[in-house]
This record gives C-alpha cells, structure tokens and sequence, in this order.
C-alpha cells in the first residue's frame, strides 16, 4: 500500500475474523440472499396468476417480461411475412385462360403424379387464373327481408357452387391471420419447454427484483475488508456505472433487438426461406445480448479506473486509438452470441463511442497526483 493510503489506527480492529468466520459470514450472506430471491419470485407468480385471472395483462411479472422479451422477434417476423404476402398479390395473374386450356394443363398434372416441373412457367400461371368451384350453404332466412317467404316452408337452406381463384383465397387467408395476429412465429419442440421458458424468464426476474437485497448482502460482505477511501471510490461511481449498465440494457432491447431481427430476416428473404424460431433459442439470445450490451458500456468507467490508478493517461488512449478499434471489434465480435456482422456492428460502434467519450472524460478529470492522494486519504479517514 502507498504511504498516502496508510492509517495508523488499526480500523479493522473490532471486525477481524478467522477463516472459519469469514465462511459462515458468507454462508449467511448467501443465504439471506437466496432467501430474498425466492419471495421476489413468488411475488412474481402472484403477481402473474391475478393478471391472468382477472384480464389484464399489465398485471405481473414473469408474463409482461416475457412478452416484452417475445414482442421484436414477433413483430419482425409478423412484418416479415406481411411484405411477403403482399408481393405475392403483385404476382397474381387476374385474366383466366379458357377452360379447355385449364383442364388440359390439369390432366398433364394429374399423368405426371402431380409433379409440378412438367409445367411451364406459363402453364403454372394458368392454372393460379383458373377458378375453382367451391360449395356454399346459404340459410334462406337470410334472403326472407329481401325476397319474402319461400313457397315451399320446408327448403331452410340453399346449395350453391361458387367459383373462386385458389390462389387468391390463399393469398387473403395469409394476410387475414398476420393482420389478426393469431398466428404465433415462436414455436416450442417440447411439450415441457414453454413451461421451462417461463421459469427461467421468473428466475430472471427475481434476480432483477431482488437486486437491491442481494447487491446489500454482497456488498456487506466485502465492504467490511475495504479502507475507507476505497468505499469512498465505490459510493462515487456506483451510479454512474449503474446508468451506463441500465442505458446498454434499454439500447439493446428496444433499438438493437428489433434491427437486428429485422436485417437478420432480411437474408431469409433474399435466399427465399421461411424462418422457423424456437422460443428456447430466442429466450438465450435475448436475455444474454442485453446484459453484453449493459456490461460493454462500462467501457468508460474501466477507462476512468485505470487513469486513476495512473496505468494510462488520456494522451494514451487518444495515441492508441487504431488498437483499440481493433481489440473492440475483436471483443464485439466474440462476446456476442450469433456470429453475424449485423450483431457485432451494433455492439462494436456504440463501444467506440464510449471509448471516445472515456478519453473526453479523462481528459477532463486527470490522473491525481500524489498530493491529492494524501488529501483524498486525510478526507476519508
């Protein structure tokens, strides 16, 4: 320890402890915390069961999270087969060819077991023109206000054969299920794994929940080692690093999410695949990539702590710039769980920002000097 940071009254005194005792203080930490986890959890289940019970969605935990979770992959791939569906109209031929050039393209289909490669470019056209006849049953009730009472009491309903364009019907179908939104885009292999999805996303929350309680009882038992001008440090740039966590988690969830799923489904256009999106799978992605991004914007404070310990000034990073580019498109790169560029770009760009605004920091509160040392010692003693 540096002479500026030596106190000559022995303040650990009345807290010193064996080896043993420091184990049982962990042990009782740790179970006070875990103690508060498992409330905050079965608030959230409460909580959950009376929303669901009584209609309102806002009500809960583990269930608003997890839409919020579900909502930009949902969207996206709603948005997705949206544009999809309305290209197809585009593609719809609106002049049907003759009959007998309609029955003959369906009989070279049905003598070659219905294998579509035997049809031209055209003949495929043909048939996406050709009408079909579809069975309908109309209540005569309904035609009574217009038409008066039938002749014949018994006749309650009317057969009728109408025509209709298959492909049109299909088309209208597609576009009727993504605008209701009944159609869901996350699917689950397992009958277990919607159930398994929910917990964990509870879990999640009670952690979030309880991390007031949790963070006391860690800090509780490592504050009782530290000096007080290092408690001083941590009181000094907790909430700093606290708002930078909370503003990489809020960018990640509502601006990266949504354009990465949105570029991501962009290729599936392109090569003409459908997406097929497991909620398991998704769960991973979204709940890992906003704690890189909450994590990777504590870029500045790492800065600020290493000038003030004296490793690197500001006129380092400035000098260094071109390798630190590079080491953090190396880190967006790794730390990111998909391996693609859009991902890594959106993590990578915001980092250099910070790191830009680290050496504007550092410049703007330099490195202590020994003096200040001591008189930061004398102010926390």
């Amino acid at each position: 320890m540096p002479a500026s940071r030596e106190y000559n009254d022995d303040i650990f005194d009345k807290s010193r402890m064996s080896f043993g005792d420091h184990l049982d203080e962990l042990r009782s930490r740790m179970i006070k915390a875990v103690y508060g986890l498992v409330f905050c959890m079965a608030i959230g289940f409460v909580l959950d069961y009376i929303g669901d019970s009584t209609g309102y969605k806002s009500i809960g935990v583990g269930k608003p999270v997890m839409r919020m979770i579900v909502d930009p992959v949902e969207s996206q791939t709603r948005n997705f087969y949206l544009r999809r569906t309305q290209s197809s109209f585009e593609r719809l031929p609106i002049v049907a060819t003759s009959p007998e050039e309609v029955e003959r393209i369906r009989t070279v289909l049905k003598d070659n077991e219905y294998d579509l490669t035997s049809l031209s470019t055209e003949e495929r056209a043909s048939l996406l023109a050709a009408p079909r006849e579809l069975p309908l049953v109309i209540p005569v009730a309904d035609f009574i206000p217009v038409f008066g009472e039938p002749k014949n009491p018994s006749i309650k309903q009317i057969t009728i054969k109408a025509q209709v364009f298959p492909a049109h019907f299909s088309a209208f179908n597609q576009e009727g299920e993504t605008l209701l939104g009944n159609k869901k885009y996350l699917t689950t292999l397992s009958a277990p794994e919607s159930l398994v999805v929910y917990f964990k996303v509870s879990l999640l929350c009670g952690v979030v929940l309880g991390s007031p309680w949790i963070f006391y009882q860690i800090w509780a038992f490592i504050a009782a080692g530290m000096y007080p001008h290092e408690r001083a440090y941590v009181y000094k740039y907790l909430p700093f690093s606290i708002g930078l966590f909370l503003t990489g988690v809020l960018l990640c969830q509502f601006v990266v999410l949504p354009g990465a799923v949105k570029a991501l489904l962009g290729f599936n256009s392109w090569i003409d695949v459908d997406p097929d999106l497991r909620l398991n799978e998704w769960l991973g992605f979204a709940i890992v990539l906003p704690l890189v991004f909450g994590v990777s914007f504590q870029t500045p404070m790492v800065m600020i702590l290493l000038n003030r310990l004296g490793m690197f000034g500001w006129q380092d990073y400035l000098s260094k710039w071109r390798y630190a580019m590079m080491i953090l498109a190396a880190f967006s790169a790794v730390i990111t769980p998909t391996p693609d560029a859009i991902t890594m770009m959106y993590l990578f760009l915001p980092m250099f920002g910070l790191y830009l605004l680290g050496i504007f920091l550092c410049w703007l509160v330099p490195a202590p000097r020994d003096t200040d040392l001591d008189n930061e010692s004398e102010i926390a003693v």
